[in-house]
């Protein structure tokens, strides 16, 4: 479509029959086939399933609603990152196989606010569910605050588009990471500065219960060392405050522990750090009830 940019959709799938992840998946190529946005490519990177779940994604390949490739990856993130170069659009999104738009203008706006703003990336809350249909209404990413993103991930990341030419240039995700690469690359975004804009519309809806999820320990543990890769450029970070920060993400208090010297370097990267919240910050806000709930509602998760 002329001027009219090409938006590459990527869906990571593996063994989903197995999973008895086929009602879901076919719910999320459903839900991108009927975006109002008509410019979309949507390319599956299957990891050499032998489920049958290549034969499911040919049903659609035939449909001409997706391209696909079948080959064993490295993880998720590989995986990703073959979906990068295999794009053509200038704008990427990953929507996992169990996720899906519950919006049919939500790339349309998403690539409205892109244009017009020429931002890098763009960023929107998210539906969160659990398996059984509840929603979690409490998570923070059903309403992104931009400015945590130097303590935690600050939205999902199936409400992201990014630039591709952007995403080559920065070398996609560290596939050293099993669960917080995309929370690397964000990270690494700010850091550089990239400029975001800000989609209001919850277009996306996501399944919780995906690695980062479902295997906190590791998690955190990872999200600590995006912390020391990344901040170490710009502040001698201290495993007292590696400390801290990883206690935060537990109260959600997250200038507790922060030195005022950390503070104001980080003051160089606004928006996505404010400098000015963090002085003002008294640690009255109670944010203990929604923490509460986002682990009790993790741990029963587990135990199903």
């Amino acid at each position: 479509m002329k001027n009219v940019p090409l938006v590459s959709i990527i869906t990571v799938t593996f063994n989903l029959l197995k999973a008895g992840r086929e009602k879901t998946f076919r719910r999320c190529l459903e839900s991108v086939h009927a975006q109002a946005y008509a410019n979309i490519e949507h390319i599956v990177v299957d990891g050499a399933s032998i489920d049958g779940t290549v034969d499911l994604i040919k049903e659609y390949a035939e449909r001409d609603w997706v391209r696909y490739i079948s080959e064993p990856d490295k993880g998720i993130y590989d995986a990703m990152n073959k979906g990068i170069k295999l794009a053509k659009g200038k704008y990427i999104a990953f929507l996992n196989s169990d996720d899906f738009y519950n919006d049919a203008k939500g790339i349309e706006e998403s690539v409205e606010h892109l244009e017009r703003s020429r931002a890098d990336f763009s960023y929107a809350p998210a539906v969160i569910k659990f398996e059984d249909g509840s929603l979690f209404s409490d998570h923070p990413q059903c309403k992104p605050k931009m400015s945590n993103v130097f303590f935690t991930m600050p939205f999902c990341h199936q409400a992201m588009f990014t630039k591709r030419e952007v995403m080559l240039k920065e070398n996609m995700f560290d596939t050293r990471y099993k669960s917080a690469a995309d929370y690397d690359f964000v990270v690494r975004l700010c850091l550089k500065k990239y400029k975001s804009v800000f989609v209001k519309k919850k277009f996306v809806t996501y399944l919780f219960g995906g690695v980062s999820s479902t295997d906190q320990e590791n998690s955190v543990r990872e999200t600590t060392e995006v912390w020391r890769k990344n901040f170490s450029s710009i502040y001698p970070i201290s495993d007292s405050v590696i400390d801290a920060m990883r206690k935060n993400i537990y109260t959600g208090k997250y200038f507790d522990g922060i030195p005022r010297a950390f503070a104001k370097r980080l003051e160089n990267f606004e928006p996505y750090f404010n400098y000015n919240e963090y002085l003002n910050y008294s640690g009255k806000e109670n944010y203990s009830l929604k923490i509460y709930s986002f682990f009790s509602k993790w741990k029963d998760f587990l135990k199903k």
